[in-house]
């Protein structure tokens, strides 16, 4: 804000202006002085919906402002303190859109997001045995929570523009999370019968995970790409060749060099902290980050739990529904990004455009059922894809019972979808807490099988719609 601006807003009213202005009917003390207190956002709004805006994001509610001051609502409120205050709004300089973004950065963490699935099928040999999908869904359910965490905990520095605190934090964060991840893996090992080889594959994909987060916070998700390449070109080839065995041991080695170039990166790009970067983290940011980590716990959970063996959907081997959807909806993480920008874009520009709060929260609805619209579209096209291409190679034959399953799992994206728009939004409690309570249902209803998922993650879309709807319609979560 120039200080042209600065200077506008901080002009005097003088006090008896504000508190022996004329009030209305039943108009309660306090209004004057909350004039007061809202001078600087009276005087420049140019219309009541900013003052409105600024109330809410204030705390005032509803129900707050009928209790305290007599009025119907915050618009009320804030059309009597626009007449009050005389307004003397200073032009400011134009706005760069924060939410504009292009195509290649969705579509490379799509990429980013979908070519690790190579490695699974080309590791074959690898996971044999029992124990096998154990470690993995192990591997999985620490991975993608201290992943969050980690991400959140980066981002959270990186938003206070300290460049050394912020590779200072990640870099230890990293180290720490990895030990985590190690550790998981060592206890799965005494607790489960599984071979050397599949405990080895679990560490390296949580590796993998923990060092993209520590690439995409730094803005490095190209360096990404070079990490994948290796395991991803030697899986690619190996499945083409038929998974000859006399193969097998040379594809384990390529495989791994992901996970040990991700390790290596993520050290380069935290380098140079130097002197007077602080500590790492501190208790308190710890305790914000647990929402993010908890969240990403249950959506694993919600994810992993109908392919595990003998519960939910997957208990009666293959689950080939859930093979067909899994990587269409790593796939739609990148439509997803791209959507939530559209999103956020098009409610920026709704609010500087529109001067009513029914007017706002009308169009904002609108546009978020057409966000998750485009959502859900681009990730049944997905789907359909890779149905049609697994159809045509023969992997996995999609029969009729495979539906139900693909269903299931596209209302759980369009769930996820909206989970996180709503962390974006500064909402962080709720989304993983339906999770958590959806996924408690679904382990609740274990013996219904499928119908027990399609109800927890129908049950679930339909909930994060209908508190998207209520809250997203406020001007205040768009500030």
């Amino acid at each position: 804000m120039s200080a042209g601006t600065l200077s506008g807003l901080q002009q005097a009213v003088p006090p008896h202006a504000l508190l022996e202005a004329p009030g209305r009917r039943g108009q309660r003390d306090g209004v004057g002085e909350l004039c007061q207190e809202f001078a600087a956002v009276c005087r420049s709004a140019v219309d009541p919906l900013e003052i409105a805006a600024a109330l809410e994001f204030d705390g005032l509610n509803d129900q707050a402002v009928r209790e305290k001051y007599g009025y119907a609502d915050v618009f009320e409120l804030a059309e009597e303190m626009h007449r009050r205050v005389p307004a003397d709004p200073v032009e400011p300089p134009g706005a760069e859109d924060p939410w504009r973004l292009g195509l290649g950065r969705p579509a490379l963490h799509g990429l980013i997001y979908s070519l690790p699935a190579m490695f699974f099928p080309a590791a074959t040999g690898l996971l044999r045995g029992p124990g096998s999908i154990t470690v993995l869904l192990v591997s999985m359910l620490v991975s993608w929570p201290v992943s969050q965490g980690l991400a959140y905990l980066g981002y959270a520095r990186l938003g206070r523009g300290d460049a050394a605190a912020t590779k200072l934090t990640l870099r230890y964060g990293f180290l720490g999370t990895v030990a985590v991840a190690a550790l998981a893996m060592a206890v799965t090992g005494l607790v489960v019968d599984a071979r050397l080889t599949a405990l080895a594959f679990g560490f390296g994909q949580g590796l993998y995970m923990l060092s993209a987060t520590v690439l995409m916070v730094l803005g490095a998700e190209r360096l990404l790409l070079l990490v994948l390449t290796p395991g991803f070109l030697a899986g690619a080839v190996f499945l083409l060749m038929g998974r000859p065995n006399g193969f097998a041991v040379p594809v384990a080695w390529a495989l791994a060099v992901t996970p040990l170039c991700g390790l290596a990166m993520s050290m380069w790009v935290t380098r140079g902290i130097g002197k007077g970067a602080g500590k790492p983290f501190a208790f308190a940011d710890l305790v914000a980050a647990l929402p993010s980590a908890s969240f990403g716990l249950a959506a694993a959970a919600l994810i992993a739990f109908p392919v595990v063996p003998g519960w939910g959907a997957g208990r009666t081997g293959i689950n080939t529904g859930a093979l067909l959807a899994a990587l269409p909806l790593s796939l739609s993480m990148g439509a997803a990004e791209w959507t939530l920008f559209w999103f956020r874009r098009r409610s920026w520009r709704l609010l500087r455009a529109t001067g009513k709060l029914r007017a706002f929260g009308r169009r904002a609805r609108l546009i978020l059922l057409a966000a998750l619209g485009q959502y859900l579209i681009a990730t049944a096209v997905l789907i359909a894809a890779v149905s049609a291409i697994a159809w045509a190679i023969g992997p996995a034959q999609p029969g009729g019972s495979a539906y139900p399953q693909i269903a299931a799992y596209l209302a759980l994206g369009g769930a996820m979808f909206l989970a996180l728009l709503l962390q974006t939004t500064r909402l962080r409690v709720v989304p993983p807490a339906a999770c958590a309570v959806a996924f408690a249902l679904e382990f609740a209803g274990r013996d219904f099988g499928l119908r027990a998922q399609l109800a927890a993650t129908v049950g679930l879309l339909l909930f994060f719609g209908a508190y998207a709807l209520a809250v997203l319609g406020k001007p205040s979560r768009h500030t």
